[in-house]
């Protein structure tokens, strides 16, 4: 659709600025943090939306992102390992702050207790809009984890569902690609945020370096690094630009005038 919707992650957000060492936001008093992006396993945030999330960062917007698991059953690389590697691709970003749920690896499912963890950061941190993974994937944990968020999104904003916090519904959920393509919402432009992007993926050297005393993986390969820039340079190239990630937006897209939109038909 357009780069220029895009721009609808920047609207729904305030000027709050923090910085990586700054008391992460939380959003008892009615302060609201802009943007929480989930990821099923430390990594999977980077790969699908950190050129956005730096875009958002940079402009002074309050980012805080929440792995699911820590990675435990991972070919390469160990929880603690993995656990640095987050922080340093935290840092680079600029993001407020990132918080591990510490569910199991390998086996996320839809529970009430899955949910209240969820819930409890949800309402901790209050996000006005949620960037989680699409639902559709060859991973399980992917799709599984994209199930408990949706619900328990939905579940943060009931109130006979108690956890000492008040009830809070975020109210944008947005979709991130991983794995499996999907037709987009909207296309972000990350081309000045590419190189960043690039560098807190590298962070992950677990994962995608080539320290040979683990055995290699597809995230290892050059075919999975090079289907990454290809990936990102096709829809970059869907709105004119060098690199772009893509959305799915839940709900609909609402402007005021049909001339606010900013894209090209031919």
């Amino acid at each position: 659709m357009t780069s220029a919707i895009a721009d609808a992650i920047l609207s729904v957000v305030t000027d709050v600025r923090t910085t990586p060492d700054a008391p992460p936001p939380e959003g008892r008093g009615g302060e609201l943090t802009d943007c929480m992006a989930f990821g099923p396993h430390p990594d999977d945030i980077e790969l699908g939306c950190a050129g956005t999330l730096i875009k958002l960062a940079r402009a002074g917007r309050s980012v805080v992102l929440v792995d699911l698991t820590r990675g435990e059953l991972s070919t390469r690389g160990t929880v603690e390992i993995r656990a640095r590697e987050a922080a340093e691709s935290a840092r680079l970003m600029g993001v407020a702050a990132r918080v591990n749920l510490g569910l199991e690896d390998g086996d996320i499912r839809n529970t009430p207790a899955a949910r209240r963890e969820v819930i409890r950061v949800l309402r901790r941190y209050r996000p006005r809009a949620v960037l989680l993974p699409y639902h559709s994937d060859r991973h399980p944990d992917h799709v599984h984890a994209s199930r408990l968020l949706y619900d328990a999104v939905f579940s943060a904003g009931l109130k006979r569902i108690e956890d000492g916090q008040e009830s809070f519904r975020p109210s944008r959920l947005l979709y991130y690609m991983l794995w499996e393509e999907f037709e987009p919402s909207f296309v972000v432009d990350i081309t000045a945020e590419h190189e960043l992007k690039m560098r807190c993926i590298a962070a992950f050297d677990s994962q995608f370096g080539s320290d040979r005393s683990y055995d290699n993986t597809r995230l290892n390969s050059e075919e999975f690094a090079w289907k990454l820039q290809v990936r990102m340079g096709y829809y970059g190239s869907r709105i004119r630009v060098r690199y772009g990630e893509p959305f799915l937006i839940y709900g609909t897209l609402e402007m005021e005038s049909p001339l606010d939109a900013r894209f090209s038909s031919f």
